[in-house]
């Protein structure tokens, strides 16, 4: 079976398996499309990544697996926790591994390669990047991770943005929307370093975190689309607008993608 066959079958898969969760009850049938959507979305991302690599067609197709069904876990995460915080329910990450082996989605591909799409998806969402990676895991690693960051900063400053916008807890992560920047927060983004989940106590504390994210981007490809769809602009604008704080770490994380988006 040829690599866009198998891929094929496994989009089938995945909107097979995805509909099982859908809902009456709107905010689960809300966040079971939102999940969905924004899968694709990384599928497109991750080709656009890898593409700029001048990567062969067939890692090309294994980027598209591993973005196909890195998020796999959230659906079973949200239907037993009602919640995408992993604090709170289980690693969505590990739990789509499990989800992946346990359902032997992926048997039609060669075990080698099938170990490198289980891995990468297991640790896609890690703080930092786990040290007994080959070079070809880690590569498929961090194209995931800069593909998944790039359709989460979409998802986020949309609703950030929305018009007489409905609360959606999942999103927000359960946090008050008060305008304070945690300390911890503030010292890790001002020393170019990413936040820890556990150091959020506002949602401008999220919001922070997520623009931060620039502090782990992998590729070229990925600073230039941070620039051209504005998303850090996007995040400041959803801001305290007197915060000295917020002020800062904007112009920081600006400077890093100025400087990081035409290197070769």
């Amino acid at each position: 079976m040829d690599d866009q066959t198998i891929l094929l079958k496994l989009k089938d898969w995945f909107e097979d398996y995805t509909s099982g969760f859908y809902s009456d009850e709107p905010m689960v049938q809300q966040n079971m499309m939102l999940k969905a959507e924004h899968t694709r979305r990384v599928c497109e991302v991750i080709l656009i990544i890898g593409g700029s690599l001048d990567l062969s067609s067939e890692d090309l197709s294994i980027a598209e697996i591993c973005a196909l069904l890195h998020d796999i876990g959230r659906f079973e995460q949200y239907k037993q926790y009602r919640t995408f915080l992993d604090l709170k329910s289980k690693d969505h990450a590990a739990l789509g591994a499990d989800v992946i082996q346990n359902l032997h989605v992926l048997d039609s591909i060669e075990p080698e390669t099938a170990e490198v799409i289980v891995r990468t998806i297991k640790f896609h969402n890690h703080l930092v990047l786990p040290g007994n990676q080959t070079l070809r895991g880690l590569l498929f690693l961090k194209l995931l991770r800069d593909a998944d960051k790039v359709d989460i900063w979409r998802v986020v400053t949309e609703y950030y943005h929305r018009s007489g916008n409905q609360r959606n807890r999942s999103i927000e992560l359960d946090l008050p929307d008060e305008p304070q920047v945690s300390d911890a927060v503030y010292d890790a983004l001002m020393n170019e370093t990413l936040v820890q989940m556990s150091d959020l106590k506002t949602l401008t504390d999220l919001k922070l975190l997520q623009m931060g994210w620039v502090y782990d981007l992998n590729f070229p490809m990925t600073f230039r689309i941070v620039q051209k769809r504005r998303v850090l602009e996007s995040i400041r604008d959803a801001l305290p607008t007197t915060s000295s704080r917020v002020k800062e770490i904007y112009k920081l994380v600006q400077a890093h993608v100025a400087k990081n988006a035409f290197q070769r």
